[in-house]
């Protein structure tokens, strides 16, 4: 005859059962939370001017940051951590491809038409150390060659130096080809950047531009709405 466990054993295998359990379903639900979390802060964002250090002096004020500079970098964040959960979620294998990603993407693009600040500018030119999906590469060129010769500086200042922010910022992971982009990495190789800045130089040079019912044709493409006029 089979002798059972001790009362004590038994308790202690069926906790460890129920403990290992918890921590799955807990691991699960933070999955989901960050990927929900990055896509709907950036609707509550408002951004804002930062205030003086309590340390400054009246004869080292601190200089105003521009709106459109404070703009600029929200829509950066907000553009680079929803790539970067997409493609995350579905190396994993835990996110449905959905018609809107792109249109998240594009929409987010969008106002950078209507910034020309210098701030703005180089935050825009920073973006190309990023794969932005097909249709926010599209929108990303067009953009610049909107901006043309204003833009044109900072983006040969990163076909001179290079741009590893991509995967400084997101780790190394980010630098191989993913699904999510259609076999692309979210970071691209340096090789990639050179190629396509000399391309969008080039371009430039050359007097090609990208006109409003091209942007239009871009947008609707997507689904995103028209950015709005400021």
């Amino acid at each position: 005859m089979k002798r059972r466990p001790p009362f004590r054993t038994e308790t202690m295998r069926l906790l460890s059962a129920a403990v290992r359990f918890f921590l799955l379903i807990f691991w699960l639900w933070l999955i989901y939370c960050s990927a929900v979390w990055a896509r709907s802060w950036s609707y509550h964002y408002v951004p804002m001017s930062p205030k003086p250090s309590p340390e400054a002096g009246a004869a080292t004020p601190t200089p105003p940051v521009s709106e459109q500079y404070s703009t600029a970098v929200f829509l950066k964040r907000a553009i680079i951590s929803d790539l970067a959960v997409y493609v995350r979620d579905t190396n994993l294998g835990t996110y449905a491809p959905s018609a809107d990603h792109s249109q998240y993407v594009v929409s987010r693009l969008l106002p950078f038409d209507q910034m020309n600040s210098p701030e703005a500018l180089s935050i825009l030119a920073s973006l190309s150390g990023y794969y932005l999906g097909r249709r926010g590469e599209k929108l990303y060129d067009c953009l610049s060659l909107r901006k043309g010769k204003k833009i044109e500086p900072y983006l040969a200042q990163y076909l001179r130096n290079g741009n590893s922010e991509c995967a400084q910022e997101l780790g190394p992971s980010f630098v191989n080809p993913s699904a999510a982009l259609d076999g692309n990495a979210l970071c691209p190789s340096n090789r990639k950047q050179a190629e396509r800045l000399a391309r969008l130089i080039s371009e430039i040079d050359s007097g090609e531009s990208c006109s409003d019912n091209d942007l239009t044709t871009i947008r609707t493409a997507s689904g995103a709405p028209a950015a709005n006029k400021q």
